[in-house]
């Protein structure tokens, strides 16, 4: 799965999560662009839930009452963030993310040759920017990583998140 889908999946799974009365026409849509089969499926979007609410077990989120500070609630994400990336096995036995994994699997999408082309050159930028800034907190390589990805890929591919309609 791409680092894109993960952050996106990531966040309808976690909104709907929040709030189970909300159907997923009551999410904003996303326009995949140029780049409509980085849209996960069902089956990924189900995988991901599953993983995300088994995370939740073991790290439940701060209740609101305690008013959670920033911190509190940043450290939570990260609980989160690293749980789903060990069960779905994105650390090899080192530790380290499985950067080549993320690159494969942008590979087997099957995207034009010309927006490919720009995410591997992306790819290699993110990546070494995320080794060199936080050399020894993987957790943290992983989240620059992922939204350094996520952002040239959604300019590469034209992706938007579309507001809903107002009512």
């Amino acid at each position: 799965m791409t680092t894109l889908n993960l952050f996106l999946i990531t966040f309808v799974l976690v909104a709907v999560t929040a709030a189970p009365q909300n159907s997923e026409s009551d999410l904003p849509q996303i326009n995949w662009g140029e780049c409509p089969q980085l849209e996960p499926t069902r089956e990924d979007k189900e995988n991901k839930q599953q993983v995300i609410l088994s995370c939740l077990k073991e790290y439940p989120p701060p209740k609101p009452e305690d008013a959670p500070s920033r911190e509190v609630l940043n450290k939570h994400y990260i609980d989160i963030t690293a749980c789903a990336l060990k069960k779905e096995e994105w650390f090899g036995e080192d530790g380290r993310y499985k950067f080549d994994r993320a690159l494969s699997q942008i590979k087997q999408k099957g995207l034009k040759p010309e927006i490919l082309a720009s995410i591997m050159t992306e790819h290699e930028y993110c990546r070494n920017e995320a080794l060199e800034t936080f050399s020894e907190d993987f957790i943290s390589q992983v989240q620059l990583y992922q939204n350094c990805m996520d952002l040239r890929i959604s300019m590469a591919c034209g992706i938007k998140i579309e507001p809903l309609p107002k009512t």
